[in-house]
């Protein structure tokens, strides 16, 4: 049976890397104001079998005396303006895409010649529109290029859902297609009628 040991722990009067990541540093400013590392300590983290590497460790001292600098505080308030203006236009690119999606999709109306199936038949339904949904998923990426597989996902579901109003438009049976907002449905109460 293997012994189970304690994780690493990092000594007092050091930070970790971690520790100053926390604090607002950056890996440039860890350059730029400590340089090299005072100790190490082993990482008690694996990935499988690989052990990684140590845990760089910094005097507190030094890294107080660092945080005290006129030119770090600037150094580090431009970093944090940085990182700021790069998750802004992270969060623009992906509401754009999104956007993007949202109107290719909107662009494709699926043509439905109601054949004669039983009630209920959904799937069936379905399936004889499978390839016309393909071949406009395979279209509307090739338009919108570089399509990830989660935007791949998103653009399938967002076609299904327009091919499912058609759908339910040609066949009063099918199931009309709902949005889902994501948002919590209340709990119907079945006692809420009874006196």
């Amino acid at each position: 049976m293997a012994v189970k040991r304690d994780p690493p722990v990092t000594p007092p009067g050091f930070l970790a890397t971690h520790d100053l990541k926390e604090r607002g540093w950056t890996p440039r400013l860890i350059r730029e104001f400590l340089g090299a590392h005072d100790a190490e300590r082993p990482n008690g983290l694996k990935m499988g079998r690989r052990r990684l590497p140590p845990v760089k460790l910094y005097a507190e001292e030094r890294v107080l005396d660092a945080e005290r600098e006129e030119a770090f505080l600037v150094a580090q308030a431009r970093a944090m303006d940085a990182r700021e203006r790069a998750e802004r236009a992270m969060r623009t690119r992906r509401a754009n895409r999104e956007r993007a999606l949202e109107e290719a999709a909107a662009s494709w109306h699926p043509q439905v010649d109601a054949r004669p199936l039983r009630k209920g038949a959904v799937r069936q339904a379905r399936a004889a529109h499978a390839d016309t949904l393909d071949a406009a998923q395979r279209r509307l990426e090739r338009t919108l290029t570089r399509v990830t597989p989660a935007e791949s996902k998103q653009l399938r579901a967002l076609l299904s859902r327009r091919l499912d109003a058609a759908l339910a438009a040609a066949y009063p049976w099918f199931p009309v297609p709902t949005v889902d907002t994501g948002a919590a449905r209340p709990i119907e109460d079945p006692w809420a009628d009874w006196d």
